[in-house]
């Protein structure tokens, strides 16, 4: 009979006292891989979504001061600046206060800006599911305002007072029907605590109106308050940076606020590495301990193993094939509750909104090449574990493994 067979069939005549190993060492791996699917896929989805999200790809451009000499950010520099190599697009904002005028007579004072899908509102109520670009006549709201909730009036008409101009420091106050086509979470508040989106052309005809400045003229006389260049890549966002502030615009970007973050992400990184060391340690020490004890109570077995010619180095060799059996049945057992531990923590997590984005898969298993690595380190652990009590019970003579050791 080969080693092999051997340890199999003592493996399988000594399933009830390897039952405690098994369950060790099967969680530990499920443990292991349910971890590591979830947090691996949040890890690449947020490390791609950060460094080539929109927002890290883009740089911020005011309105200059009067008399800085500084250009204007008219429809003229939109055009400049979307010529520039590495430029995905150029957006602008623009932003008109209007009083909102509900049925009851009270409302806010709000901004009506101009939508920019480089920095997308968080739209939680509207009245269709393509809500951008907005139509003529309907605006977005904050879902609250100036202590006003305004998260019941989607749907609704509601009336814009404006201010045009008379003459200098005098305007006189226009209302205008609009609908409230949908509702943001009030506490994204990038463009203001009170901004609502609207049409572009509403915004520049409000804005224009109240600057006393025809509308067809007022992006090329005015302007803008605010651009965003959005670059092709992430790497491309410092030599972008430096042709526009070069053209004398005064430019910003998020990336350097952003660059602490694929460190934290690399810290996420080595505490699962770290999770997964202090697993096969536990491992480590429940093979020591199970195989020690096995050896002990298997004293008898031994010594006659000895007795009848077995050498020294097979009897070690078959200790420890057995418990590299166990140690495979154990890690075959982990990954099929780790596939199931990650598919029920892939849906419980997805329910939740703010970690849905960065658990997209349903079943968020990692690489054949993890777990077949996952599954012989388990094997490698676990026979590391057995070696040394398995030496110690293979070096015993004949006569001492026959007494109650």
């Amino acid at each position: 009979m080969s080693l092999w067979s051997l340890a199999l069939a003592n493996v399988w005549s000594l399933r009830r006292r390897l039952v405690g190993l098994i369950v060790l060492v099967s969680a530990a791996v499920a443990v292991c891989l349910g971890a590591f699917a979830i947090t691996g896929q949040a890890q690449s989805v947020t490390t791609n979504d950060v460094r080539e999200s929109t927002a890290n790809r883009s740089l911020t451009i005011d309105r200059p001061e009067e008399g800085s000499g500084n250009p204007l950010l008219t429809a003229r520099s939109v055009k400049e600046l979307g010529r520039l190599p590495r430029v995905e697009s150029v957006q602008y904002r623009l932003q008109a206060s209007f009083g909102l005028v509900t049925a009851d007579g009270n409302g806010p004072l709000l901004y009506a800006t101009t939508y920019r899908s480089a920095l997308p509102p968080p739209v939680v109520k509207s009245v269709r599911k393509d809500l951008f670009p907005l139509r003529e006549g309907e605006v977005v709201l904050p879902s609250r305002s100036q202590g006003f909730d305004l998260g019941a009036y989607l749907g609704e008409k509601v009336t814009a007072t404006t201010t045009r101009f008379v003459r200098e420091g005098e305007g006189t106050g226009v209302d205008e029907p609009v609908t409230v086509a949908g509702i943001y979470d009030a506490t994204w508040q990038l463009d203001n605590p009170d901004a609502a989106y609207a049409a572009d052309a509403t915004v520049v005809k409000w804005a224009a109106a109240r600057s006393g400045q025809p509308a067809k003229n007022y992006l090329d006389t005015v302007g803008y308050d605010q651009l965003t260049v959005v670059a092709q890549r992430e790497s491309d966002v410092p030599e972008l940076l430096r042709q526009v502030q070069d053209r004398h615009y005064t430019a910003t970007t998020l990336r350097q606020v952003l660059h602490a973050l694929p460190g934290i992400l690399e810290l996420i990184r080595v505490a699962g590495q770290a999770l997964l060391a202090v697993l096969g340690v536990l491992a480590f020490v429940g093979t020591v301990t199970v195989t020690g004890a096995l050896a002990r109570q298997r004293a008898q077995e031994v010594g006659v193993l000895k007795a009848v010619g077995f050498r020294t180095r097979f009897v070690l060799g078959l200790l420890v094939a057995e418990m590299s059996l166990v140690a495979a049945v154990a890690a075959v057992l982990g990954v099929v509750l780790g596939v199931g531990l990650a598919g029920a923590g892939a849906a419980g997590l997805r329910t939740l909104p703010e970690v849905r984005p960065y658990v997209e898969q349903a079943l968020p298993l990692p690489s054949v090449s993890v777990l077949v690595s996952l599954a012989a380190a388990t094997v490698v652990v676990v026979a590391a574990g057995a070696l040394a009590p398995a030496r110690r019970a293979a070096r015993m003579s004949p006569t001492q493994a026959m007494k109650d050791w």
